[in-house]
């Protein structure tokens, strides 16, 4: 049995190793979505070996969609770990969620943990699915159709979903990538959920889906977990999406109350945000490393078996 002493010193070092002591963002305020460009291509310009800058294409009010992948694995055929925010508009704290995330792992490169990780895994974050949205501060796009109802899921075909050019671009992005595992971040809720959303019925891969949603909630002192379906029903969301189509360990972490938090609270929000995230990229890691794991089967016409 490991002493007090030690199990306080682990904890410590953990808490110091995900609590950075200076962004390159300053997390006390919202970001427009210049700032967000510009970061981005700040981000690949100083550091052209790891963080690769993509344009997916433009959104129906003509925005820019854009995407970084962050790795030192130089093969195309890298498995893909990919985080997104912002399918709601007015949940700011979904996208600067994930600017924290991509901060995080840049200026924790050297980090031996991180290294491990990014030697493994592309790790692609796109901050801002929806940024129509987000510039008119809505939770759906600019014609009012909430892109997280928009996705081919098990209940929704392909002939009724991806009305948005928005949602097409996730889809091709998913088509490009080999996604093993993905996180969409949402705010107005403190929870983790997975699969699926439209069904009470368990997923095929429920056991794992809750041993990384416990590891997550546990990290980020969440107290919810939960299959999505039990959170509110809804047919059309990209987890359900993810996972039925390309056998993605594919979890939605809900990281704030509000959709925006007052400024002040940002900077906790998104600590914890990377927490979260972090303890995501590790389990995975493990789930993936052990000799028995597999990937979820695809069968059929593409789905994830129920």
């Amino acid at each position: 049995m490991k002493s007090p002493l030690l199990q306080s010193l682990k904890l410590i070092l953990v808490v110091l190793w995900l609590s950075p002591t200076a962004w390159a963002l300053d997390f006390n305020r919202y970001h427009d979505q210049d700032e967000i460009a510009a970061f981005l291509r700040t981000e690949a310009l100083n550091n052209p070996e790891l963080v690769h800058f993509e344009i997916l294409g433009k959104s129906a009010q003509g925005r820019e969609i854009s995407i970084v992948a962050i790795t030192k694995n130089l093969s195309r055929d890298a498995p893909a770990i990919y985080f997104n925010g912002t399918h709601h508009g007015n949940e700011r704290a979904s996208t600067e969620a994930v600017l924290a995330v991509i901060d995080y792992l840049v200026r924790g490169q050297n980090n031996s943990s991180i290294d491990r990780l990014l030697r493994r895994y592309r790790i692609i974050l796109q901050p801002m699915v929806n940024p129509d949205g987000h510039a008119l501060n809505l939770r759906t796009d600019s014609r009012g159709i909430d892109p997280n109802r928009d996705y081919a899921t098990p209940n929704k075909p392909e002939k009724e979903a991806f009305q948005l050019v928005e949602t097409r671009l996730v889809r091709d992005l998913m088509i490009k990538e080999k996604v093993v595992a993905s996180a969409a971040f949402h705010s107005g809720l403190e929870a983790v959920l997975w699969p699926w959303c439209h069904t009470p019925t368990l997923s095929q891969h429920d056991p794992v889906f809750r041993t990384l949603a416990a590891s997550v909630a546990k990290t980020m002192q969440v107290n919810r977990t939960s299959q999505s379906f039990y959170d509110y029903q809804t047919d059309g969301e990209y987890i359900d999406f993810a996972y039925m189509r390309h056998g993605t360990y594919a979890l939605t972490f809900e990281v704030a109350q509000e959709a925006t938090p007052m400024p002040n609270h940002l900077d906790a929000v998104v600590r914890r945000a990377v927490r979260g995230s972090m303890s995501f990229l590790k389990a995975v890691d493990e789930v993936l490393s052990t000799p028995q794991a597999r990937f979820p089967a695809i069968v059929g016409d593409g789905q994830a078996s129920l």
